[in-house]
């Protein structure tokens, strides 16, 4: 009897043993839902719509991204930088947690029934991101997408605000494309014909037009400054503006990019309307709105691009200076990097700057083959190295006839009479102690 107890316990046993192995294995419950994220590289397109109005879209094109909105004819250039910025962000998950599901018929007690901002994605992955209104607690904004659907999660108050920049905010306000540097020949011209061309050769821009020009140095500082205008300063803004409304033309540019890309600029004044520009760009769809101060950096006659210093002078070089002022004469020496009065050996001050300001002088006006009759003799100033040989010698005059703030200044080689600024000569009597 005892026996037949424990053989049947036994098969007991293996009977509840072969159940439990072969029964289902627990249920695991899933983990809470995780706000998705973009793959940047596989989205083609953005829609963008804010407070279920006010839309556009973020298209990817083959030289970048356009802008697509209502009212344009064709997509608007993208900066690709702010572009960028949006994708990253969107390529991050950036919520603070999952609060649940929402409940049904619950859509506008969370801000959805007319979202803060809807951003839905295309191309390799299509995502919907749908932002309601801010939590009680202000931490974050309620929000749903269509992975997760139903599911309420709370977003980051930054990120958002990054996300609801209007479509103006993404157009490339910039003229036309290209870095100074690689830039191979600039042509500005005033209604349509070309007024003057620069191209650069070793480094630096010559004239080839027009012909009494050809061949002259270009001023580098004066070409960067333009250059930067024109290449790296933005626009205010960006119009569709009606064509037959654009004005008169003022000024067309034309720049030759690497691979002999040929850009073009046109800029009008618009009709009955004062304190800005209207821009027609070959790189952008629509018109930039120029202010009169950008206009003006752009409106540069060929005179104001030359090469207009007068002297060059190795400033290290020079050993002492000799100032002749009517009947005085005053000579200044450099002892130990150093300049001292050569009579009473006190120290001077500011004549390493006073040299450095005649290399930047530049001329205002072609050069006068002879002086008037007004004119008058004001400073000789000669330079010497430092064995006392001569190195280049300068003539100052005034003339009433001259515009105000302007003197004459000769280098007694036969090149003619400069009008240059009198700041230099004021400053030289200044610093020179010569007898009142």
């Amino acid at each position: 009897m005892l026996k037949r107890f424990f053989i049947f316990l036994t098969l007991v046993s293996i009977v509840c043993g072969a159940f439990y192995l072969s029964s289902p294995k627990e249920t695991v419950e899933r983990a809470e839902p995780v706000w998705p994220v973009l793959n940047k590289d596989q989205v083609d397109r953005l829609d963008v719509c804010q407070m279920d109005n006010n839309c556009f879209s973020l298209v990817r094109r083959s030289d970048g991204w356009g802008v697509a909105q209502h009212g344009w004819n064709g997509t608007v250039e993208a900066d690709r930088k702010k572009v960028e910025s949006l994708l990253t962000g969107l390529a991050q998950d950036r919520a603070f947690r999952c609060l649940g599901r929402m409940a049904e018929g619950a859509a506008a007690e969370y801000g959805f029934d007319f979202p803060r901002i809807r951003i839905a994605s295309g191309g390799g992955q299509e995502l919907t991101m749908t932002v309601g209104a801010d939590s009680p607690s202000g931490e974050g904004y309620f929000a749903l997408n269509s992975k997760e659907e139903r599911s309420l999660f709370l977003l980051d108050k930054d990120f958002v605000q990054h996300c609801e920049f209007p479509a103006d905010y993404y157009y490339n306000l910039f003229l036309l494309p290209g870095q100074p540097a690689k830039v191979k020949s600039v042509s500005l011209g005033h209604g349509g014909s070309f007024s003057w061309t620069l191209v650069r050769k070793d480094g630096s821009f010559f004239f080839t037009f027009p012909a009494p020009l050809s061949g002259k140095k270009a001023s580098g500082g004066d070409v960067d400054m333009f250059l930067h205008s024109l290449l790296e300063v933005p626009a205010k803004g960006l119009v569709a503006t009606d064509p037959q409304k654009e004005g008169r033309l003022v000024l067309n540019i034309e720049i030759v990019l690497p691979d002999n890309k040929v850009e073009i600029l046109e800029i009008f004044e618009p009709s009955g309307e004062e304190g800005h520009y209207l821009a027609r760009s070959s790189s952008q769809n629509g018109y930039f709105v120029l202010s009169d101060e950008h206009f003006e950096q752009l409106n540069r006659k060929a005179f104001a691009m030359r090469q207009r210093n007068i002297v060059s002078v190795a400033i290290g070089k020079v050993g002492s200076v000799k100032v002749v002022q009517g009947n005085q004469t005053f000579t200044g020496i450099k002892s130990d990097k150093n300049w001292i009065n050569f009579v009473d050996k006190k120290p001077l001050l500011g004549i390493d700057m006073s040299l450095w300001r005649l290399n930047e002088l530049k001329f205002e006006a072609e050069p006068a083959e002879k002086l008037s009759e007004t004119s008058e003799k004001v400073m000789d100033l000669e330079l010497l190295d430092e064995q006392g040989a001569h190195v280049v010698k300068v003539s100052f005059y005034s003339d009433p006839e001259l515009p105000t703030g302007q003197c004459w200044l000769s280098l007694g080689d036969g090149s003619g009479y400069y009008p240059v600024s009198d700041k230099l000569l004021e400053d030289l009597q200044g610093q020179i102690p010569l007898r009142k």
